[in-house]
């Protein structure tokens, strides 16, 4: 695994990288989530903190939409510019489990590199901006968060990539990532990471472990925030009280499984939800992680891209609806004293 850094790049023909809008337009971060069987989504940005539905025109998978703006120098692979694409499935295998379960593209060009971290299997698949989107990934819901940082930042992202045991699958001029590892970090750990544009984020890297107490990764984000979470990850049954992982963490911070999530672009429940997100119930992050709250995972390195933002979580907590009947809340995370009425009564 190589670690980036800096290399001696040219400047882009069109300015910096950056994460873009469906429009084109710079942004410094976006959050996008796909609703299941279907290639709409809801959207948030830096230039309007609001969750609101896509222009049904520009789907996820349209040529000029936000992931194709945004993988524009991906597809154009410019002799100044570099990037990896890494995913434990791939377009050719569909699991590779001796890596993390991670999924992302890192681009980066002499000023600036893009982190866009995801959950869809095999994306992107190709690397035509008409082709990217793989059909597979219509079924289940997805979420991509990306965001734009400065350049001397991509050291802290290509130790992070190392850490968690990305599967590299496609790159372009490799040669741009000069590897300037260091000796490992002691697992778990954490960084804050700032985005071009001033926006606090922080990133985790999990333990590797069997016991749940260690190896999940949203006990590690929980105990690290001080806070307890809402968690949407796949679950082949959250509702078998045998299967399910911890509901407290070490420090005594509750982990609620979310099962019913409703939007501006639909209401599904988590068994079509292939999307790994966390808000907090009392504080301003919301993170992306890769990693499913299974006992298999526990034992595979892993992490998460956190944003310190009170409207990207109060959006997040507003479109939560259900949480899992083992929890003590029954409510909704935006009026708990208001009961949720529950699937079949």
């Amino acid at each position: 695994m190589i670690v980036l850094t800096v290399g001696l790049l040219g400047s882009h023909c069109e300015g910096a990288i950056s994460c873009k809008n469906e429009n084109g337009d710079n942004v410094d971060w976006f959050i996008l989530y796909k609703k299941p069987d279907g290639f709409n989504y809801f959207y948030i940005d830096s230039t309007d903190q609001n969750l609101k539905e896509n222009n049904k025109d520009k789907p996820v998978n349209h040529q000029a939409g936000v992931l194709a703006h945004t993988l524009g120098p991906y597809f154009e692979s410019s002799p100044d510019f570099g990037f990896i694409a890494y995913n434990d499935q791939t377009p050719s295998c569909n699991a590779l489990t001796e890596y993390g379960h991670s999924k992302g593209v890192v681009m980066m060009d002499k000023e600036n590199v893009v982190w866009l971290l995801h959950s869809t299997p095999k994306f992107p698949e190709r690397d035509k901006s008409n082709n990217f989107y793989p059909d597979s990934g219509k079924r289940n819901a997805q979420i991509f968060m990306c965001v734009t940082l400065p350049s001397d930042k991509s050291a802290q992202i290509g130790q992070h990539l190392k850490d968690i045991n990305a599967h590299i699958f496609k790159e372009h001029n490799p040669e741009k990532f000069k590897d300037s590892s260091t000796a490992p970090q002691p697992l778990p750990y954490d960084n804050d990471l700032w985005s071009a544009g001033g926006q606090k984020f922080k990133h985790f890297v999990k333990q590797i472990s069997k016991e749940s107490k260690d190896g999940d990764l949203y006990v590690t984000i929980a105990d690290t925030l001080e806070s307890n979470l809402y968690i949407q990850t796949w679950r082949s049954d959250p509702k078998d009280l045998n299967k399910r992982p911890l509901s407290k963490t070490n420090k005594g911070y509750k982990l609620d499984t979310i099962i019913k999530v409703g939007t501006a672009a639909g209401t599904w429940e988590h068994g079509s939800d292939h999307s790994k997100w966390c808000v907090s119930d009392s504080k301003d992050w919301m993170c992306v992680g890769d990693s499913n709250r299974e006992p298999s995972q526990f034992e595979r390195p892993g992490g998460a891209l956190c944003i310190n933002s009170k409207d990207v979580a109060d959006a997040f907590k507003g479109i939560t609806k259900d949480i899992a009947k083992d929890s003590k809340r029954t409510g909704s995370p935006q009026n708990p004293s208001i009961p949720v009425k529950k699937k079949g009564g």
